[in-house]
């Protein structure tokens, strides 16, 4: 029985210094801004704060030119080698609540990100390997009514498929600005 009980105390005592640690690691690699229109990365502060609502890194534009609508809020969503992952929302007004974007960041400046895209919801959103998965619910509001969608981004193809299917994974530039 003695043997037991020490087995357990150091079960324990392990399982609170893996949980440290663990907890430790979130700390130091989920430092967040305090507002939901900034997230640090890597490679600098990403920002929805530009005039007009447009994407900065560091308080620099960058290239092209990301913009939101009302608001433009930043979220650092994952790392994969050298690329920060950063998920961007493009608030809406009555008609539509949000779209969405994914950039990736890297130390050389931003990739092109994708179109904004989603049905006007607020998404729940889930990272595994290289695959961003967007799930949205459905839209029963007063303007719009469409059915549940789901928007996987691929970062190791750059592929972006709704339901299933392949859609445009580039956003198109409206005098060199994607807009939200």
């Amino acid at each position: 029985m003695f043997h037991d009980l020490k087995k357990s105390r150091l079960v324990g005592v392990s399982i609170a210094a893996l949980s440290f640690l663990i907890m430790g690691g979130v700390s130091l690699t989920s430092a967040k801004a305090d507002s939901p229109r900034e997230d640090q990365t890597r490679y600098g502060l990403a920002s929805g704060t530009g005039p007009l609502n447009t994407f900065l890194i560091n308080g620099q534009p960058t290239t092209p030119k990301i913009a939101g609508n009302s608001a433009l809020f930043v979220r650092k969503i994952a790392e994969s080698s050298d690329t920060d992952v950063v998920l961007l929302t493009s608030v809406g007004g009555q008609g539509c609540d949000a779209q969405y974007s994914i950039l990736q960041v890297t130390p050389n400046g931003i990739k092109t990100p994708t179109p904004f895209f989603g049905n006007c919801t607020t998404a729940q959103t889930s990272v595994s390997g290289s695959r961003i998965t967007l799930q949205f619910p459905k839209n029963i509001g007063k303007y719009v009514t469409t059915p549940a969608e789901v928007d996987v981004y691929d970062l190791a193809t750059g592929i972006l498929t709704k339901n299933g299917k392949s859609i445009p994974a580039a956003c198109k530039l409206d005098d060199g600005v994607c807009q939200g």
